[in-house]
């Protein structure tokens, strides 16, 4: 059994269970989460972030000015091995932004993650899209490098977290109640 302290309370992982984070400010729900836009290199993008009962909804505006266009809610850094899983579940409603699924495996924003765009079939209605863990795309810096993930990279995530991913400037909604991993 492995111990993961990526997100509070600790979880435990094994082979035969599901890793699910859930959002919230309900008991054991995940409420560590951070915003993290374009502000941090001058760009000029806003957002907030808001625990309801069973989930998380960021929200704001995206702008291209200043050489902005993005906007990412992270969770904290920890260490979690997920080299056992092969898909993650992610429930959420949204507008019609873009979005990409991020794992990071290191805390230097300039080295690699590793990324899995999705979309809203239907705006603002409950769906779950799976993405395979294998075929999440390494980006440096912005740059899709061609490389895919391996178990050696999945054993070693530090972050997640989910950003708006398409440079295109205007209101966006998402809204998650649960990430899980299986």
């Amino acid at each position: 059994m492995k111990v993961i302290s990526l997100l509070l309370p600790l979880f435990m992982l094994t082979s035969d269970n599901p890793y699910k984070i859930d959002f919230g400010t309900s008991t054991n729900r995940t409420t560590n989460w951070v915003i993290l836009s374009d502000n941090v290199m001058g760009g000029l993008s806003e957002a907030q972030l808001k625990y309801e009962t069973t989930s998380i909804i960021v929200k704001g505006f995206v702008s291209l000015e200043n050489r902005g266009g993005f906007v990412s809610i992270k969770s904290t850094f920890g260490k979690v091995d997920l080299s056992q899983y092969k898909t993650v579940k992610i429930k959420f409603r949204s507008t019609s932004q873009k979005y990409s699924f991020t794992l990071e495996n290191s805390r230097r924003w300039y080295e690699a993650a590793y990324k899995h765009d999705f979309k809203a079939k239907e705006i603002n209605k409950w769906e779950t899209v799976s993405l395979n863990l294998t075929d999440f795309i390494e980006e440096v810096i912005g740059e899709p490098t061609g490389n895919k993930t391996s178990n050696k990279i999945l054993e070693g995530i530090v972050r997640i977290g989910i950003s708006t991913n398409e440079k295109r400037e205007g209101p966006f909604e998402l809204e998650i109640e649960s990430i899980e991993f299986i």
